[in-house]
């Protein structure tokens, strides 16, 4: 405990009562020189002058901190990234909107460079060029042994039902290729029309045996066809060297049956790739004069879209979400 008085006017007195440990009270007297006090009391008061200076100091440090933070989501709206994803959105409206006119873009640049492409064709025909080989290997023929064999093998296990009679047979193209083809025919209903059938990419046509042994039911006998690469017929599995062929294919095809079946109205079915080749035949004038109807399931073409924002490709937008 500290205890202040004055007995000098220049001096003052301090009395400093210390307790020890026993709970005596030790007396100490600490004389101090009045200006040495006034020079205290400027200490003091220059300390509490800081004090208040720190203590607005740490209050003007929190509104401080509270600008910086404020301004740095400003700058993060401003921030590379930022700037990134709005010019991802910019560029994607601009390839939307210019996407439309790329096809007629390359049919105009094709029509005008169209001898330069025929030369550059005829000059690259001196270069080494990779195709896949027309003719079978041995191990593919080995593989188009072992496919002809099972089609072949299905067709005649099949043969035990009273309503329809399953038959096979072959032909051979212009090309030197063997077509594996198959018919089903309604052993106890009259014939009324006929059906020619083509499956899709990577199928076979024994798959439509129960789709063909229904329509059996209604008097329509079904042919079908495994197109270059396909089923029994030759060809390395699932390869196509050119639609083309397989359109060629299916209207040597049409002419057996239109022979072996005058005076019946003829359809033609078609799936997926089969779709697309089932329409290129019949687009030729000789072959639509004889079919009566056509018939698609999810036919593999292009359909132009009614307006140009529809053309519009998935990459885009995957490219365009990923990016957030």
């Amino acid at each position: 405990m500290i205890r202040l008085g004055s007995q000098n006017p220049n001096n003052f007195i301090i009395k400093i009562n210390i307790i020890s440990k026993r709970g005596s009270i030790i007396y100490s007297t600490v004389y101090i020189n009045r200006i040495l006090s006034s020079n205290l009391i400027k200490l003091a008061e220059s300390s509490r002058r800081k004090t208040a200076m720190v203590n607005e100091a740490n209050d003007s440090s929190t509104t401080l901190m509270l600008t910086s933070g404020a301004s740095g989501r400003v700058n993060a709206l401003l921030s590379l990234r930022a700037l990134r994803s709005v010019w991802l959105i910019i560029y994607s409206f601009v390839l939307l909107l210019l996407f439309p006119f790329r096809g007629s873009f390359y049919k105009s640049s094709a029509e005008n460079g169209g001898g330069s492409a025929k030369e550059e064709k005829s000059s690259s025909q001196g270069g080494v060029v990779l195709r896949v080989p027309r003719k079978s290997s041995d191990a593919v023929d080995k593989e188009v042994a072992a496919r002809r064999a099972l089609s072949i093998k299905r067709v005649v296990e099949d043969n035990g039902c009273d309503e329809t009679v399953r038959q096979f047979s072959l032909f051979v193209t212009s090309r030197g290729d063997t077509m594996f083809t198959q018919s089903w025919t309604p052993a106890k209903i009259k014939v009324r029309g006929l059906l020619v059938l083509m499956h899709g990419l990577n199928e076979h046509s024994g798959r439509y045996s129960n789709f063909a042994k229904q329509l059996n039911g209604y008097g329509i006998k079904v042919y079908a066809m495994d197109w270059i690469g396909h089923g029994g017929s030759d060809g390395l599995h699932a390869y196509v060297h050119s639609l083309d062929d397989a359109v060629t294919d299916m209207k040597m095809f049409l002419r057996k049956v239109f022979t072996e079946n005058p005076r019946l109205p003829c359809f033609c079915f078609g799936h997926s790739t089969g779709g697309a080749i089932v329409l290129k035949a019949v687009l030729d004038p000789k072959v639509s004069e004889c079919v009566s109807g056509v018939i698609l399931t999810s036919p593999a073409v292009g359909v132009q879209p009614s307006h140009p924002i529809f053309a519009v490709r998935f990459l885009l937008f995957q490219h365009l979400f990923t990016a957030f």
